[in-house]
């Protein structure tokens, strides 16, 4: 009877041992352990593509067992995306989801500890791989497990990192050009301006350039390829009036059949910032522009939306060169 006894009460005992839960046992494996290593990371993004992911700063964790190896030992480091979510019931924080491929552990996630040593001579910290589904200016918790083989103990299992994330939109705008004279461009309330004063010959004619060039530039290197610049131009109601209200000055636009774009495309190398060649807008017919009067036309940036390579112009008047001519009379 008292053996009976003893069955009914292991099986009681058994029957009320309840396995904790997953959340539960990752605050014991962490215990008062909350130490993230801060890391800043950037992407380049065009047209909705990223590339160039880097990892600007780190700071190594230094991967150890608790004790000596007793032979080579080999500590993995992956990361645990799942983590983000019980990290954030724990500490009450809202670090957003993660991809498996965002981030990766530095040196593959293999740390070697020689025989007889207890730490790694690479430290850990992570790398950003892909940054396609990431978002610009975000802080992202990256939770990394370390194992170790040949019987191994890691004296820390789960570290967390965070990365600043910043994502570049690449983007292009005017930075200068040819001069005509001594009539050099300048910035002129943020766009390049040629305000050219032009005599005229012994026969009454206007003096003027056949051409100038217009240089184009990149706000960012693109690593991955060049850049495609285009540009069309513009005599709009709206440019001659808001030209001629910042300058205090009636401007006119330029005569019919005295302007052309006659190479409307430039191109940037790729991990440069100045076009390698550039836009050219040619003049003529000069005997159409009276003396006395103030012109005005420009040539903006535009986007071809059927090349991948086209980069958008700068928001702003910087993807403007305008150019003013004004005869003596």
């Amino acid at each position: 009877m008292k053996r009976y006894g003893v069955a009914i009460l292991l099986l009681i005992l058994v029957s009320c041992t309840k396995k904790d839960d997953a959340l539960t046992e990752l605050a014991r494996e962490l215990g008062s352990y909350k130490y993230s290593y801060i890391e800043t990371g950037n992407a380049i993004i065009l047209n909705g593509v990223t590339s160039g992911e880097k990892t600007l700063t780190y700071r190594g964790f230094p991967v150890s067992l608790t004790g000596n190896a007793s032979g080579e030992t080999v500590v993995t480091a992956t990361i645990d995306t799942s983590l983000v979510a019980s990290y954030n019931i724990l500490y009450n924080e809202t670090n957003p989801s993660i991809s498996a491929t965002a981030f990766l552990p530095s040196f593959n996630g293999s740390y070697r500890i020689a025989a007889g040593e207890n730490t790694a001579t690479d430290s850990l910290y992570i790398t950003l791989n892909d940054a396609s589904k990431l978002k610009d200016s975000t802080l992202y918790l990256v939770p990394v497990r370390l194992t170790a083989n040949n019987g191994g103990q890691v004296a820390t299992s789960i570290v967390f990192f965070k990365m600043m994330v910043t994502i570049t939109a690449v983007d292009l705008y005017i930075n200068g050009g040819a001069s005509f004279g001594y009539s050099y461009p300048y910035a002129r309330n943020g766009s390049q301006y040629w305000g050219l004063y032009l005599s005229t010959d012994d026969s009454g004619q206007p003096i003027g350039p056949a051409s100038l060039n217009i240089s184009v530039a990149a706000g960012v290197r693109y690593p991955v390829d060049e850049l495609h610049a285009y540009a069309v131009t513009d005599v709009s109601d709206s440019l001659i009036t808001a030209f001629s209200a910042a300058a205090y000055t009636t401007y006119e636009r330029f005569p019919e059949g005295t302007y052309a774009i006659t190479k409307s495309s430039a191109t940037v190398a790729p991990n440069t910032l100045y076009s390698k060649d550039s836009l050219t807008v040619s003049f003529s017919n000069y005997s159409a522009f009276k003396p006395g009067t103030f012109y005005l036309m420009g040539v903006k940036l535009v986007t071809d939306s059927n090349d991948p390579l086209s980069a958008p112009a700068r928001k702003g008047v910087t993807s403007y060169a305008l150019f003013s001519f004004y005869v003596f009379q």
